[in-house]
């Protein structure tokens, strides 16, 4: 065989062999890959240092492909953080995939959190089916009012931090069409979301909420109580309580930006749950023996 032919075969397969080697490196899983472990990946974290984590975690073998499939994904700002189970071999091509489309491969519990409950009823949700939650730390750092309640497809690893963030973040996206309403009527976030709360424990209707809206706000303007049951301490002082008494839905947050204009100034709910409204003290005094002392 003629010598140049047999230099360009050693050549081709020298290339050949060092493709294959790169295709090895880029799709096999480490040899000490952390089989049946659950790898974290944390909120915020840069696209570089979680490379590097996972490389040291031996979850990958090369830090420059995983980032490199990840640009091609997205980039940082696609990630999902959370946990994920590590339950077999996979390669770099596959984690990219999974962190960039949130696959935790960890199994998840349907809950519904309905609109009205408390920080502590929510937390009572989180049964011994989540060992990773901390009921402590989710009643000191959960912020009342802004948890949306909906239903969540929660994983079993879930933390007292990631909850809190999930269901801020679903209040937050949930708001976005309300937020130019809020900005509007002059009134803060918070002012809003006050007054929500107190709807969503007194009313059950729309219109209820609505016309309640309309009654509370101008018993504010005309430096009124608002004395309304579901908060004791609106009996003794003037103004919106200083925090959510609960997390309210999107109906008691509209009733609250978009009252219903009524005469009314006093409002009571009897004991079947109807509301009776009236436009002067003695009318609601009339409401009371009507309603409630019969």
């Amino acid at each position: 065989m003629d010598k140049p032919i047999l230099r360009d075969k050693r050549v081709h397969l020298f290339i050949i062999g060092i493709i294959f080697a790169w295709y090895l490196w880029l799709v096999v899983p480490p040899f000490s890959f952390p089989s049946g472990s659950i790898v974290t990946i944390p909120e915020g974290v840069g696209l570089y240092t979680l490379a590097e984590r996972l490389r040291e975690d031996r979850v990958i073998r090369s830090p420059f492909w995983f980032r490199m499939v990840a640009i091609m994904l997205g980039g940082e700002r696609e990630m999902k953080a959370g946990q994920y189970f590590m339950s077999h071999p996979q390669n770099t091509l596959v984690i990219a995939w999974r962190v960039f489309h949130g696959d935790y491969d960890i199994e998840t519990v349907k809950l519904t959190i309905p609109e009205g409950f408390t920080v502590e009823k929510i937390s009572e949700l989180f049964d011994e089916r989540f060992s990773f939650f901390d009921h402590a730390d989710f009643l000191a750092l959960a912020p009342e009012g802004y948890l949306f309640p909906d239903t969540y497809f929660m994983p079993v690893t879930a933390t007292a931090s990631s909850t809190i963030k999930l269901l801020n973040d679903n209040f937050i996206r949930k708001i976005v069409s309300s937020t130019s309403g809020i900005a509007s009527s002059g009134r803060t976030l918070g002012e809003v979301i006050i007054m929500a709360s107190l709807l969503e424990a007194e009313a059950k209707t729309k219109e209820e909420r609505e016309i309640a809206s309309d009654i509370l706000w101008k018993r504010l303007k005309l430096s009124m109580p608002l004395q309304v049951d579901s908060e004791t301490g609106t009996y003794e002082f003037v103004g919106l309580p200083e925090s959510p008494i609960n997390n309210p839905g999107l109906v008691s947050i509209e009733a609250a930006l978009h009252p219903t204009s009524t005469p009314y100034l006093y409002f009571l709910t009897d004991k079947e749950g109807t509301m009776h409204y009236a436009k002067t003290f003695d009318g609601h005094k009339k409401n009371i023996i009507k309603y409630l002392t019969r």
